[in-house]
């Protein structure tokens, strides 16, 4: 009789299951097959308790799961959780992470839940208003009713903020297909925090994407970038240097021929500074006029010519060059290489002393 009952009881369970219990437990079977679809299912099923014994550690675990295969809709539910802190524990930092990770997934409501967060602020979000307009954009174009109605009202108290942003929303999009110069504005976006929250990250994913596309201003970016002491690698920097200037970055040729010239030790490695020095001030770039007019003068790395070097001098000083407008205003102090003449050389020396230099400042108290 116990063996008969408990047959029946077994036969029973699986002829007269429930369709929702069926659905729940075929639902699970494709859940730990990995579907996204399934997990997001059974999560659901374990958070309402309607077909299967509430568990909320169940629910988190499929959302999670989910989530991690891409699912906005898992991640902005896990960032509801935690947020909101009604089934578990409350957690701010982990609330916005899935935030940001669905809506980076394109997942409008969250993209919108995100700007107001970025709008407001919380303890461990800052205010942002670039932000809160980057995410409202993204959720408008998918006619999110809610994020058109902010960013509507943000367009009329703050219309130079909102359209710049909209700039770099296009700059983004434009990129994904293919990048090039342009894209370094939200590059440098990214990094300066203009109008976006400041993200290095971001900032340097787009730098070698750029430079990856053999973009010089790129290059040289990555450059400066790897020579900061917190994140210091000079030998991927000089990579990056290299390629800059052989990309004919004037920045980067100038840099180049600055650090061979400093540790030039004979003919050939001068040449080799001055070559590179020529090759910026050949692109009006005014520290490599000031180095070629210097080599010049010396006849270092190439023919000693004076009448060159002054011509290299004007032109670095008409540039800003606060080193070269001293040197032509001691020159025609001085009459080396151009005719004396004192009007033009406090002329030029006062603009050197104006933009720093103080040999140029000695020296026009000598003339006086």
């Amino acid at each position: 009789m116990v063996a008969a009952a408990v047959i029946g009881a077994i036969v029973y369970g699986v002829l007269y299951k429930s369709p929702q219990r069926k659905a729940f437990e075929a639902a699970l079977a494709q859940a730990r097959q990995g579907q996204a679809a399934a997990q997001m299912q059974v999560a659901q099923a374990y958070l309402a308790g309607e077909v299967i014994t509430p568990d909320v550690s169940q629910a988190v675990a499929w959302y999670q799961k989910a989530a991690a295969q891409g699912d906005g809709a898992a991640a902005y539910e896990l960032a509801q959780l935690y947020l909101t802190g009604e089934k578990l524990e409350r957690d701010i930092d982990s609330g916005v992470s899935y935030l940001k990770l669905a809506a980076a997934k394109n997942y409008a409501p969250t993209q919108y839940a995100l700007g107001r967060l970025y709008q407001t602020g919380t303890e461990n979000l800052p205010e942002h208003l670039g932000q809160a307009a980057w995410w409202w954009i993204k959720a408008s174009a998918q006619n999110d009713p809610d994020a058109q109605a902010a960013l509507e009202q943000l367009q009329s108290e703050n219309p130079g903020l909102v359209d710049r942003v909209k700039q770099l929303v296009e700059l983004e999009q434009k990129a994904q297909s293919e990048v090039n110069a342009e894209t370094l504005v939200l590059a440098e976006a990214y990094q300066n925090g203009d109008a976006l929250e400041k993200n290095d990250e971001q900032a340097e994913a787009w730098y070698k994407k750029l430079a990856d596309s053999n973009v010089p201003q790129a290059q040289y970016a990555l450059y400066q970038w790897y020579m900061v002491p917190t994140r210091l690698d000079e030998l991927k920097a000089l990579e990056y240097l290299q390629k800059a200037a052989e990309g004919a970055d004037a920045r980067a040729q100038y840099e180049v021929g600055d650090r061979i010239y400093q540790m030039a030790q004979n003919p050939e490695e001068y040449q080799i500074a001055f070559r590179w020095f020529d090759l910026a001030a050949q692109q009006n770039h005014a520290g490599g006029l000031y180095m070629r007019g210097i080599m010049q003068m010396q006849g270092q790395g190439t023919a000693k010519n004076i009448r060159a070097a002054m011509s290299s001098f004007k032109q670095a000083a008409e540039l800003g060059h606060a080193d070269a407008q001293y040197v032509l205003g001691q020159s025609y102090y001085r009459g080396i290489g151009v005719k004396a003449n004192r009007n033009e050389a406090r002329r030029w020396l006062q603009q050197a002393r104006d933009n720093g230099n103080e040999q140029a400042a000695a020296l026009l108290t000598q003339m006086h």
